[in-house]
């Protein structure tokens, strides 16, 4: 019941709760592991998932099949919950984080060499996209949605000539600008440069798969988990997908050249072209 939940919550961190000061006095180098977490920004909670049975962590990217992923890992470790469709109700809730097992177990699961650390990332030009088009289009600029509170409270700083009030929206003109502004402030994980999620500290990645060519580099993570053929099939099926028309239709020159200044460290890392293709140059030439 959803009553129930937060109880339901709250007892499963209690290793974790139990564990920290000990942990302190016992497993100094788990406890250094989460404080460097913490004095560097990272959410550990929120960025990781791990599958202690089979040997796995996963570092989330938000708009980055991450849901896909979660559901799927949450499949293989049999959790069940009323979670990942729009009504409320699935068959699987997970992985957990960090907090449903001791600060010791989870420190020595992302140490162990036989654990596979992985994560995915997405053409940063389309995740701008997808995350303005799920999270702030045709929204009220008014408080109410946490996303929008959020750019309420940091608009003014960033550019008072962005737009506010219950009968305005964000266009993904101006969203661009609120995005560029925040990409490295560690402030919302959805607006977040890819590269500094992926830096965390004493977390090396073994792979990181893209989205773009998401089944053949998923299958790497289905082979180390032993998947069923049934579970594949599964997996391949798109989740949570924002809808949008073809992404590139929403970039004019200046909008792609502010989006990948401000991704940079995206496009170097992980081999994405600044140019996005013909179709920009013949838009703008339209407009």
């Amino acid at each position: 019941m959803r009553l129930l939940r937060p109880v339901e919550i709250a007892i499963k961190e209690i290793p974790w709760i139990v564990s920290r000061p000990l942990a302190r006095l016992f497993n100094p180098e788990a406890a250094q592991f989460y404080a460097d977490l913490a004095a560097n920004g990272y959410e550990a909670e929120n960025l990781l998932k791990a599958l202690p049975r089979h040997h796995l962590i996963y570092v989330t990217v938000p708009k980055s099949a991450s849901t896909r992923v979660r559901r799927t890992l949450a499949q293989i470790d049999g959790r069940h919950s009323r979670s990942f469709k729009p009504s409320g109700r699935a068959r699987f809730r997970g992985p957990y984080g960090p907090r449903n097992i001791t600060i010791g177990s989870f420190y020595r699961l992302a140490k162990d060499p036989a654990t596979l650390r992985f994560s995915f990332v997405r053409n940063p030009y389309a995740r701008a996209v997808s995350c303005w088009r799920d999270k702030f289009a045709d929204k009220p600029l008014a408080r109410g949605d946490a996303f929008i509170n959020d750019y309420l409270a940091n608009r003014q700083d960033i550019d008072s000539n962005l737009p506010v009030g219950p009968d305005r929206t964000l266009s993904f003109a101006d969203f661009s600008i609120y995005a560029a502004a925040i990409a490295q402030a560690r402030q919302n994980v959805h607006l977040q440069a890819q590269d500094d999620i992926l830096n965390i500290p004493g977390l090396p990645l073994d792979f990181i798969g893209k989205v773009e060519t998401f089944n053949a580099d998923f299958a790497r993570v289905l082979d180390h988990l032993r998947a069923s053929e049934a579970l594949r099939r599964d997996a391949a099926i798109p989740l949570n997908e924002s809808h949008h028309d073809d992404w590139p239709t929403y970039y004019t020159p200046e909008l792609a050249d502010r989006i990948y200044r401000a991704y940079e460290r995206d496009f170097d890392r992980f081999g994405y072209h600044r140019a996005i293709d013909d179709r920009v140059a013949s838009f703008a030439a339209c407009g």
